[in-house]
């Protein structure tokens, strides 16, 4: 059994000393220059590396410290595109720029390449890259072409960008590539089109594919994930833990969501083991477990508290014992934390 993040970190740690949103608000006003903001972003990634192999994930991520939001840095890249006004992202108390459309939109050159060999570069660590799926950036986005905004229209032309993506990405070395799909669920109209879109982007990449499911219990779709042409699915279990007793029919790999990375509650061990036995059943082999979604929603120190956790029930229910455990950040402190984001 192994352990990995869906992508995003905290970008501002407990002592405020890489307050990033404020260093690039500062950037944009002209007084940081691009040379510090680079070696700030790269410092910040490297800490963000180095947290997460002390704590003894097997997969880790650059903690996504260049993006300002799921939609951000390949929507910023892409011509058609540009970014917009806010927009609430889902039922979360944060938000994104809204992706306006106004043309085609059209890969012109690798977007995530060189931060990801950058990244790897700092990790002794297998690295994943992380990036929005189709689905999710169409219902994100707003197509503002007169008699054209059709949603499936958009939809296959994000298609056709992120494909080239995700082959650019796979020509730079990435190993692990995921998805985010958090849009896809089963009030989604566009499900099954969302599907069929995931599997063009995959089919024949050769790297490990994943793909994200969050925010939304996927139970009713289990019979249709089952045929996707994925190699991990990555499913919440804090929003739907029905799904611990259906895994059984996916042939994929699965990656256990099983901490609530929306609230600063921190979970019992006992209980996160008890449903990790639950979902497991022989299957340990094939088995990742994971926050449910993206740690940016928590302070730095509950975030690290949560990857401790993790690592520590992964080995619980594997039978080992965990060696010389980090201290925690908030060590000393008795049971949870009210309160929380989403």
């Amino acid at each position: 059994m192994k352990t990995t993040v869906v992508g995003s970190y905290p970008k501002v740690t407990d002592d405020n000393q890489e307050n990033l949103p404020g260093l690039i608000d500062r950037w944009q006003k002209q007084q940081v220059n691009d040379a510090g903001l680079e070696q700030a972003l790269q410092g910040a990634t490297r800490r963000v590396i180095q947290e997460q192999e002390r704590a003894g994930l097997d997969l880790i991520t650059d903690g996504q410290i260049r993006w300002e939001d799921l939609t951000h840095p390949v929507g910023a890249a892409l011509l058609g595109v540009t970014l917009g006004g806010l927009r609430r992202y889902f039922d979360n108390n944060v938000y994104y720029r809204r992706p306006l459309i106004s043309g085609a939109p059209t890969w012109t050159a690798p977007i995530l390449a060189n931060g990801f060999q950058q990244a790897r570069g700092m990790a002794t660590k297998p690295l994943k890259v992380a990036l929005p799926g189709p689905l999710t950036f169409t219902v994100l986005a707003e197509d503002q072409r007169n008699g054209q905004a059709k949603p499936e229209r958009l939809l296959r032309e994000m298609t056709s960008a992120l494909r080239k993506e995700v082959e650019a990405l796979a020509a730079a070395g990435a190993t692990h590539i995921q998805l985010d799909e958090p849009a896809l669920e089963p009030n989604q109209p566009m499900a099954e089109a969302g599907i069929q879109a995931i599997n063009d982007v995959f089919r024949g990449i050769q790297a490990t594919r994943w793909v994200a499911l969050y925010f939304h219990d996927v139970t009713p779709l289990i019979s249709r994930l089952a045929a996707m042409d994925a190699d991990v699915l990555s499913l919440d279990l804090v929003t739907g833990p029905a799904l611990a007793g259906r895994l059984s029919a996916l042939p994929q790999q699965v990656a256990l969501g099983v901490l609530d990375a929306r609230n600063t509650q921190l979970e019992s061990p006992d209980a996160v083991a008890a449903l990790v036995d639950q979902a497991v059943k022989g299957r340990a082999a094939r088995v990742w477990l994971t926050p449910n979604c993206g740690l940016e929603f928590l302070p730095h120190g509950r975030a690290l508290q949560k990857l401790e956790l993790l690592v520590s029930v992964a080995r619980r229910v594997a039978g080992q014992q965990t060696p010389h455990p980090l201290p925690s950040p908030l060590e000393g402190e008795k049971g949870g934390v009210r309160g929380g984001r989403g």
